[in-house]
């Protein structure tokens, strides 16, 4: 996939005139002609890197995940497994029935959150090739590139909007699982990381509730 796509064509967009009888020529001609044809490569790789998420999504269900650890504290690398247990080091911290049950529950609320956040990169990817499509499209049409650039921006947000504003509805449970295991499971405490302003920033980049793309 070509990461400079977008930025390239809404370069040459900004460049044209608003004419709209007027047709790209010489060196921007050529630049276009080079933008399409990486486009086609780009979509046939989406389908390569959609399989692939899906892959990864599979193996999380069945493998361990790594919880994040404080630099400063040097902690050592801990896990949890699918039935639920918490590996330090790669023991096992035992756990009662009701531990366990923390332990999973938080879990699946991770999966939901990283599941989550694997669909937004890939629909963001799909997002840029869609883009570039527009912009091109809005080029070859003589379009102004102010008016490109503001209509990509509302086709991202419209597309990756709601998909942020889901991901941050699972904001809450997966601190209020958190908080709930490193109370019950001392072991875990260190790898409790998250707080309330995580949820608090979720999908609000700018402070402010307003969306820049």
């Amino acid at each position: 996939m070509r990461p400079l796509l977008v930025v390239g064509v809404l370069a040459l967009a900004a460049c044209q005139p608003a004419d709209k009888d007027s047709v790209p020529t010489g060196v921007a001609a050529k630049a276009l002609d080079e933008v399409a044809n990486g486009l086609g490569d780009a979509s046939k790789e989406m389908e390569k890197a959609r399989q692939e998420i899906a892959a990864a999504r599979e193996r999380l269900a069945r493998e361990n995940i790594s919880l994040n650890r404080d630099a400063k504290q040097d902690l050592p690398k801990a896990e949890i497994t699918p039935a639920g247990e918490l590996l330090i080091e790669g023991k096992s911290i035992a756990t009662s029935p009701e531990q366990k049950a923390l332990v999973l529950a938080y879990r699946g609320e991770l999966l939901g959150v990283v599941g989550d956040g694997m669909a937004i990169g890939m629909e963001g990817a799909r997002v840029g090739i869609d883009a570039a499509a527009s912009a091109l499209k809005g080029m070859l049409a003589g379009q102004n590139g102010d008016d490109i650039g503001k209509q990509v921006g509302e086709q991202a947000k419209a597309k990756l909007k709601p998909m942020v504003a889901q991901l941050c509805t699972r904001m809450p449970g997966l601190l209020s699982a958190q908080q709930a295991l490193s109370a019950a499971l001392p072991e875990f405490t260190p790898y409790a990381t998250m707080d309330q302003s995580d949820v608090d920033d979720c999908g609000d980049a700018n402070g402010d509730g307003n969306w820049t793309f």
